[in-house]
């Protein structure tokens, strides 16, 4: 009768995805030319009857343990458990969180899968900001409903790095340009009141601003941009558009853009 030939594998048992323990033993697995290591995952494992098992079926068979475990109790028991039924684990996390224990003096959450919520607020931060380039001054019907949030405001009053100071904490920004000459986007009036703020900002302070732009720009001071007269009837214009549509209103005049946003945040909460 024929012997079946056990092909070497590498275990890999965790109490999440298992993707780290994957990236890890893949990197190790390239160095060698050989196809014949097999590499089984046993994911979400969460009780010593599991472990157990597992480790009862490995020892009958020709392999190593690689795991990364992030409750201590659990990861005792399966160095213990692997000991006892001589199957070879090595432990990826559980060293390397002690030790940044022992120098931050930080304790650890110890909740599985963490790493995969991180990942999914970074992408959510990069989807605002992007929300946030595409929605920057709009002008045109785009779909506002998409939106977290809308700030309408004369130019010159820090709508736009507002905008991406708010996507990166994940908050999907619109921002919309009020000038006089031209309609502003229906789809503002439509929009829930509280999804909406309004920017406005001192006469004098605005003049200052706008002239310091045209001067960086290299533009002549003679047109009418930073004109007192023009400033006062924008501002006059942008508070009728915000009191028909009855949302917040905030004076943003010497204010940094850190603390416009912690102003908006603390509006949002309150409306939620």
């Amino acid at each position: 009768m024929e012997s079946v030939e056990y092909r070497p594998t590498v275990y890999i048992i965790s109490d999440s995805t298992g993707e780290t323990a994957q990236t890890v033993v893949h990197a190790a697995l390239s160095q060698f030319d050989s196809n014949d290591i097999k590499l089984k995952l046993f994911a979400h494992i969460e009780s010593e009857k599991d472990i157990t098992g597992i480790i009862s079926q490995i020892n009958k068979e020709k392999g190593f343990i690689v795991y990364t475990i992030v409750k201590p109790e659990l990861r005792s028991f399966l160095k213990e458990e692997s000991r006892k039924q001589s199957v070879v684990s090595f432990d990826m996390l559980g060293p390397i969180m002690e030790n940044i224990e022992r120098i931050s003096g930080i304790r650890p959450k110890l909740e599985p899968g963490i790493i995969r919520k991180i990942d999914k607020e970074y992408f959510k931060r990069m989807e605002a900001m992007e929300f946030a380039v595409k929605y920057d001054a709009c002008q045109r019907e785009l779909e506002l409903s998409k939106a977290d949030l809308v700030i309408l405001g004369v130019s010159r009053t820090s709508k736009t790095p507002l905008s991406m100071y708010l996507a990166h904490k994940g908050i999907k920004v619109a921002n919309i340009v009020l000038d006089f000459e031209f309609e502003p986007p229906a789809g503002i009036f439509s929009l829930p009141p509280e999804k909406v703020v309004g920017l406005t900002m001192d006469p004098d302070k605005l003049i200052e601003i706008r002239s310091e732009r045209l001067k960086a720009l290299g533009l002549p001071d003679e047109g009418v941009y930073n004109k007192k007269e023009r400033v006062i009837k924008e501002l006059k214009y942008a508070d009728i558009i915000y009191k028909k549509i009855g949302c917040p209103i905030i004076n943003v005049t010497n204010m940094a853009i850190e603390d416009i946003a912690t102003n908006i945040l603390k509006i949002i909460k309150e409306e939620k």
